[in-house]
């Protein structure tokens, strides 16, 4: 098999590899009531179990993805398969909530850790003239797990309740991330390539500026995935119109996703990086003035969508024009642990904020943190 034909091949491994974890990951907002309701408590204690699973998600890939660079990325993906399976079987039986958070938070949370920076860092280092292109397809596996993954869920959780549901999920996991750890492959070394190391990529300006950026941005991208749901559904908003919101989040991203995959390299990645963060911005403003409008949820939803693949799809690319692709899995996994801190400072803050001051409170504190990120994404391209 030619190296190209090799390439896609494990680019499509890695498309299958980020729709199943992040479709069980981004379902949890269909979860949120049902595992509150079956631990006879309300969901500000039950939403910070997002947040945390979504920090180990990008612990576990700071350091799967400099593993991966090393050693190789199917081994790594093993593991996540392992980590997945497990978390979803064991956290299906759990008695009390703080079972959840000590097996299901780190589990499947480093199981998505495990599959999403290796397998981008791998994919980068299989194309040069196509790297966009075959990113974009990468991660537009994540969009379609977000849109599948939540209409998905409440269709057995209605019909099953959300034990079966995880039980389910853990069959399939552990099947089709078999697969893709069986078809994952690393590139040729090329002797030529560009090798600054990673602790100097850490230790880089342009590295740091944009890290902390990304700390401030977490909580404003993270927080419609955590409360759509709950959000629409206070307002009068049928439960499955409701759980499809987050699925037009996913639906929108893997149509940009597509697109941007399509128009190949004709965008300067630090310019693309700050469209979507405008883009999110956007779908914060009609979040926050929707009301009981499920157009605006809905619009809202798009913005994300959208926001989403045009930002997370600039990112590897930014750091590859950067610092090279040598050490790429490492570098992106490391930078999206910045995501990981806003995430626990998102939905896990804002839960309590909601219950204890309303959903428009919550939102305009997101709103005013994102338009700081924003901002701060101007200044590297000046160091």
């Amino acid at each position: 098999m030619s190296n190209i034909r090799r390439g896609w091949v494990v680019t499509s491994a890695a498309f299958v590899a980020n729709f199943v974890t992040f479709g069980v990951l981004f379902s949890f907002g269909i979860f949120l009531t049902p595992i509150a309701d079956s631990f006879d408590t309300s969901t500000g204690p039950v939403a910070p179990l997002f947040s945390t699973a979504v920090c180990f998600y990008y612990l576990a890939g700071a350091v799967a993805g400099r593993f991966s660079d090393r050693v190789g990325v199917r081994p790594v993906v093993v593991t996540g398969a392992i980590f997945m399976t497990i978390g979803l079987i064991v956290s299906a039986r759990a008695s009390a909530l703080w079972q959840l958070y000590l097996v299901y938070a780190p589990l499947v949370g480093s199981a998505v850790g495990c599959c999403y920076p290796p397998m981008i860092g791998t994919v980068g280092r299989w194309f040069e003239e196509r790297r966009t292109a075959a990113i974009s397809l990468v991660l537009a596996g994540v969009g379609m797990g977000t849109f599948v993954g939540p209409i998905v869920s409440r269709v057995l959780i209605d019909a099953w309740g959300w034990r079966s549901t995880l039980g389910i999920y853990a069959a399939f996991s552990a099947v089709l991330l078999g697969a893709c750890a069986i078809a994952s492959s690393d590139a040729p070394t090329k002797p030529d390539s560009k090798q600054l190391g990673l602790s100097a990529i850490l230790r880089s300006k342009k590295f740091l500026t944009l890290y902390g950026a990304l700390i401030l941005g977490g909580p404003g991208f993270y927080a419609p995935l955590a409360f759509y749901n709950d959000h629409a559904v206070s307002e009068g908003i049928g439960s499955q119109a409701a759980a499809l919101l987050v699925g037009v989040v996913g639906a929108s991203s893997v149509v940009a996703r597509l697109i941007i995959s399509a128009l190949g390299d004709r965008f300067i990645p630090m310019r693309q990086y700050r469209l979507g963060q405008l883009l999110l911005l956007g779908c914060l403003f009609l979040w926050l003035s929707a009301g009981n409008s499920y157009g605006l949820f809905f619009l809202s939803a798009l913005f994300h969508g959208v926001g989403w693949a045009v930002w997370f799809t600039a990112a590897p690319n930014v750091l590859a024009t950067w610092f090279g692709v040598a050490d790429l899995g490492g570098a992106l996994g490391t930078f999206y642990t910045a995501l990981g801190f806003g995430a626990l400072a998102g939905p896990a803050v804002l839960g309590f904020v909601i219950d204890s001051s309303g959903y428009e409170t919550a939102i305009a504190l997101v709103i005013g943190t994102s338009i700081v990120a924003w901002l701060v994404c101007f200044f590297p391209d000046r160091l």
